[in-house]
């Protein structure tokens, strides 16, 4: 595949786009007014097909690339997004991502509008521009955010429809601070790029390709870079108190402004991170795996980076 991750590259306006929606996430708008008045206004061609269960956004992303759209779009939440753009891999056609969804990661990731209307306007112009990112591989499971277990896996369960109605993003928040106490520590092994083996406890485990988190712009670390090839693995060893504080300041980068002759918060003993290209979990007991908000794994798995993998619209 030509180009490398994180380059923009310029195109032409797209003669044609292929919208894939989630049906469940309109959120009461006039959605296919929107769309018809900027694609038709463009003189772009589109058409459009909705998702009815899981798996359907990669089989109709294929679909729409063999009948030669040259844009593939997404409105949906981040479920959705995954399940198209892992249509996507290993092509040169660009998705389009329009938000929909609570949380919009990805978009948020990538600094992308959220707004229908400008999410649009990014291919109506008479050029637009797209960035290649990387995917990471699990198995045969693509993932474009992160994976994770222990505390990870009973936030994603924890935070309920209704709770993520009720409190949007930080239903996520919520959800963590009532499991901090009650998940138990595991014992893990971690084979770092097939050669450096890490044996730790820990509450939980991430494997990251991106590093946004959705609550304002906090994220697993300011270093994670969805486009540097890499992934960024944490281990969090304790669920208490300090820990969390600890983890609060790596994440926001306030670790890296603390003068020296200050008093230093370390997080090293709570939270540590590498980065790589490879990396294989183990764990006693066997622990559920979320990938990107799905619990489908159980340990031990392999899990891979796929550099500048999918192209993106920005």
């Amino acid at each position: 595949m030509a180009g490398k991750s994180g380059e923009t590259e310029r195109h032409a306006r797209p003669g044609s786009v292929h919208v894939i929606v989630n049906p469940a996430l309109s959120r009461r708008i006039p959605l296919l007014a929107i769309l018809n008045q900027a694609f038709r206004d463009a003189g772009i061609r589109w058409d459009i097909s909705i998702t009815h269960g899981r798996g359907d956004g990669s089989t109709l992303a294929r679909k729409a690339i063999d009948e030669g759209f040259e844009v593939i779009a997404v409105y949906g939440g981040d479920g959705t997004v995954m399940e198209v753009a892992a249509g996507l891999l290993g092509t040169d056609v660009p998705l389009l991502i329009l938000g929909g969804g609570t949380g919009n990661l990805v978009a948020s990731e990538l600094r992308l509008p959220t707004h229908l209307e400008k999410a649009c306007d990014l291919v109506c112009g008479k050029e637009f521009f797209t960035r290649r990112i990387d995917a990471g591989m699990m198995g045969e499971q693509p993932f474009f955010l992160r994976i994770g277990c222990g505390i990870e896996v009973g936030v994603v369960q924890e935070a309920t429809r209704e709770m993520k109605d009720q409190f949007g993003k930080w239903a996520y928040v919520w959800a963590a601070i009532r499991l901090l106490q009650e998940i138990p520590e595991a014992d893990y092994e971690l084979i770092l790029d097939g050669r450096e083996s890490i044996h730790a406890s820990g509450v939980a485990c991430v494997v990251a390709n991106a590093g946004t988190v959705g609550v304002g712009r906090l994220t697993l670390a300011p270093s994670v870079d969805v486009c540097d090839g890499k992934l960024d693995v944490f281990l969090l060893r304790r669920a208490n108190i300090e820990g969390i504080v600890q983890l609060a300041v790596k994440m926001t980068g306030l670790d890296r402004l603390i003068k020296e002759d200050e008093v230093a918060l370390d997080a090293s003993q709570t939270v540590t991170h590498w980065t790589v290209e490879t990396v294989e979990i183990r764990t006693k007991p066997i622990l559920d795996i979320q990938v990107d908000g799905d619990v489908i794994a159980r340990t031990p798995q392999l899990i891979r980076v796929m550099p500048a993998a999918l192209r993106v619209v920005v």
